[in-house]
């Protein structure tokens, strides 16, 4: 039996249609909790170098730093400010989820939330009171999933077969 000739042809480049295929949902999910754990964590980083500048030019005494560094008040802009950038953090990660996977959307993106809501859980356990935390882990799984409906949706627009331009014409 003849072997075949060898391919010399050069290895197939990826089209821009492979790009859009579906990915693995442990990807998927780990591309979503790196935005939703990872950004929150860096703008709590950043708010909180801000936050230091702010109360250290304050004029406050040591002490005084100290306790305002220990606890943000929850009223103030800061962690207003921190809040609702989280929370968008949240709604991308779950939004990445959907957009990566393709199927099943809300059971990988319920994955995600759920690890993500137990990540919240455990690293906010000895800093925040109980009713507070809670409160922040449902909002972060409610984020979480609003972000996985807004990506199926994205998912389902591209899945449609483009509609005929309203000016072509009739025969």
């Amino acid at each position: 039996m003849p072997t075949p000739p060898p391919d010399d042809s050069p290895p197939q480049r990826p089209g821009p249609d492979d790009f859009d295929a579906p990915g693995s949902p442990l990807r998927a999910v780990l591309t979503g909790l790196a935005l939703d754990i990872g950004g929150s964590e860096v703008l709590h980083i950043v708010l909180s170098v801000v936050y230091a500048v702010q109360v250290s030019t304050s004029g406050l005494s040591d002490a005084q730093m100290q306790a305002a560094l220990a606890q943000w008040p929850p009223e103030s802009v800061y962690a207003i400010l921190g809040m609702v950038l989280g929370s968008l953090c949240s709604v991308a990660g779950g939004y990445a989820c959907a957009r990566i996977v393709q199927h099943d959307e809300f059971r990988s993106g319920g994955v995600m939330a759920a690890i993500s809501g137990l990540l919240s859980l455990a690293l906010g356990a000895d800093q925040t009171p109980d009713d507070m935390l809670l409160l922040y882990t449902a909002c972060t799984v409610a984020c979480n999933l609003l972000g996985v409906k807004y990506g199926r949706e994205h998912n389902r627009r591209l899945a449609r077969p483009a509609a005929p331009p309203a000016d072509t014409p009739q025969p």
